[in-house]
């Protein structure tokens, strides 16, 4: 029968590099639920600090120009709230092994299918997914249904990512609840006879009497232990009853212990109380040195303590491996503590290690060209259903122009307007007094960036949602805009200020589209794997994608900011898009010299594997 711990939380082997078995224990919605409240209390704090920060720029820096003062402020906010937003669960389980302050205050920890630590790419996969899983609003009912039906408790960021949120304050708790076993020594197992003289049914009767003993009143003590010895059949005066039935526990512990394999239940229900007997002691050192080891970091170990640590995992970790063979399949107690405790200490020693400078770099430069070569197809999609929908509206508009109303935003409309009155005196795009500078180039950035992650979140709809992000772009963002200035004789002034950064935007807004459909062809045609296999190496593969998309729109919002709404010809402004487009092709092409097998291949290998 399942141990009670069990019963209430759903429970994942996993095998580990030493061929054990070990138990973890899924966290539940209600205490990831209240895990991400505290979580939400974090970052309203952290709004609050940003709001003052931003109050104190616009004081300070304010005293010699105020418009100064409101321009570095509000930059700040902006960009402030969009690493709130999308970095904060990122950066705390990356830094923290998997753990936020809200999972940290409730025990719980962000662990990989295959027990290892979690790094940030892990991370941000699952988390852009979030998204989705808090639909509707803040509310999380999409990630809730997801984690009630499938086995692993996954919301859809897990299921990307291919981790488990995990249970780790039970570990202590559930040693304590072991079996204290009488200590076995030389003279009792000499006298121990060749087989048990007692049924496993008395036994575990002798064994639970003499774990609680200490903890009756002298009078209850005396009076259970005269009605135990009268049913094994003990002969002792009242005073020598207690070290009788000790010795009797202790001779039938090591009874069946020998050369010859366990195969009766009640061998092996014996030899499984031995193990506790025996082990006890050094699980619960080794508890004691994993705390302190979590607390301190293993980094900072030397290295004779790392080697000694992980000598005394591996001891456990064997234990382990013997306790599960006494157990049978039962699931008690002291497996499941024991399975906890070396799951712990599995989940310290096989993180992932610290991505170094060197490490980043290659992944930038390498690692996700590399997969935008490879997943042209995608990509390819994504544009075809970009710029078709775009070219049809532009098209569509300027040779009927009363369709303007339906598709062309109020906004746009009395931009154009006022740009045709502009158009005799030189005006640009953008009216005088708009923001221009790092506040443009911050708005446009974070607003494209979160664009970019919707359309990758997305995939997880079959594409849907993927596809009516891109057509509804080309239609709206681009071809109706386009069209209607074409329409007013003033395209030149939309042209002139979109083509500096169009490149790179565009070229940012296709290759997240094709993140998207990585995860949508990994839920529609998973080919020879399952489909959790796929939706793992797919989701690691547009990871790279979204890397290379979000790279260009931070270029492309730096030029759109500073460079688009400058007074310059657009002659000027054609040559800066002629040079991000041979900068694009150039980064582009460094993928070619790195195989894609080795970079995105090879990390979503070993996630799916893990």
């Amino acid at each position: 029968m399942p141990a009670p711990a069990q019963l209430l939380d759903p429970v994942v082997e996993v095998e580990t590099p030493e061929q054990v078995l070990v138990s973890y224990a899924l966290a539940g919605p209600a205490a990831r639920g209240t895990a991400v409240l505290v979580d939400f209390l974090v970052i309203a704090c952290a709004y609050v600090a940003l709001i003052w920060l931003s109050g104190a720029v616009i004081e300070f820096v304010g005293l010699r120009t105020k418009l100064a003062g409101f321009e570095w402020a509000t930059l700040l906010f902006i960009v402030g709230q969009f690493v709130l937003q999308w970095g904060y669960y990122v950066f705390c389980e990356a830094t923290f092994d998997g753990q936020t302050p809200g999972k940290r205050l409730l025990g719980l920890r962000v662990v990989r299918l295959g027990g290892g630590g979690v790094d940030a790419g892990t991370s941000a996969a699952r988390n852009l997914v979030r998204v989705l899983d808090q639909q509707p609003g803040f509310l999380y009912a999409v990630g809730l249904l997801a984690s009630l039906f499938n086995r692993n408790n996954q919301r859809l960021g897990d299921m990307v990512a291919g981790t488990i949120v995990v249970r780790e304050r039970a570990v202590g708790a559930g040693l304590r609840r072991t079996r204290r076993a009488t200590p076995v020594d030389a003279a009792s197992v000499a006298a121990a006879p060749a087989v048990p003289h007692l049924a496993d049914a008395s036994f575990a009767l002798l064994d639970t009497f003499l774990t609680r003993a200490d903890g009756f009143d002298e009078a209850s003590r005396m009076r259970l232990a005269s009605a135990l010895a009268l049913k094994l059949g003990i002969e002792a005066p009242a005073h020598d009853l207690l070290p009788a039935l000790r010795a009797l526990h202790a001779r039938e512990l090591v009874a069946p212990r020998g050369p010859t394999a366990v195969r009766s239940d009640l061998g092996g229900r014996r030899e499984e109380w031995a193990l506790v007997a025996e082990g006890r002691e050094r699980w619960d050192a080794f508890a004691q040195r994993l705390a302190q080891v979590r607390r301190t970091g293993l980094g900072n170990l030397g290295e004779d303590d790392v080697t000694t640590f992980v000598d005394d995992y591996r001891t456990v970790a064997a234990d382990l491996a013997r306790l599960r063979t006494a157990d049978r399949g039962r699931g008690g107690d002291a497996v499941y503590a024991l399975s906890r405790l070396v799951a712990a200490g599995h989940n310290l020693i096989y993180r992932r290690p610290t991505q170094t400078i060197g490490r980043v770099l290659q992944f930038i430069t390498h690692d996700v060209p590399a997969e935008v070569l490879r997943s042209w197809r995608p990509v390819v999609l994504a544009a075809v259903l970009l710029f078709v929908p775009a070219i049809v509206t532009a098209v569509a508009i300027v040779r009927d122009p009363s369709l303007a109303e339906a598709l062309v935003s109020p906004g746009l409309m009395q931009r154009a307007e006022e740009g045709l009155r502009r158009a005799n005196t030189g005006g640009e795009y953008l009216e005088d007094g708009q923001p221009v500078g790092p506040v443009l180039a911050g708005l446009i950035t974070t607003n494209n960036v979160q664009v970019t992650y919707v359309a990758f979140a997305g995939g997880l709809t079959a594409g849907v949602l993927t596809v009516f992000a891109l057509i509804g772009n080309g239609v709206a963002a681009v071809g109706a805009g386009v069209g209607y200035y074409v329409s007013k004789g003033i395209g030149g002034q939309i042209f002139g200020f979109v083509a500096a950064h169009g490149v790179l935007e565009l070229a940012a807004i296709c290759i997240g589209g094709g993140a998207g459909f990585l995860l949508a062809a990994a839920m529609l045609i998973p080919g020879d794997r399952t489909r959790r296999e796929a939706l793992v190496a797919n989701g690691a593969r547009a990871l790279h994608l979204v890397a290379c998309a979000t790279l260009f729109l931070l270029v492309a919002g730096a030029i759109e900011g500073n460079i688009s709404p400058a007074d310059l010809p657009n002659a000027t402004k054609y040559g800066v898009a002629a040079l991000t487009a041979v900068a694009m092709i150039g980064y582009l092409s460094l993928g070619r010299s790195a195989p894609a097998s080795e970079s995105s291949r090879g990390t979503a290998t070993a996630t799916a594997g893990n």
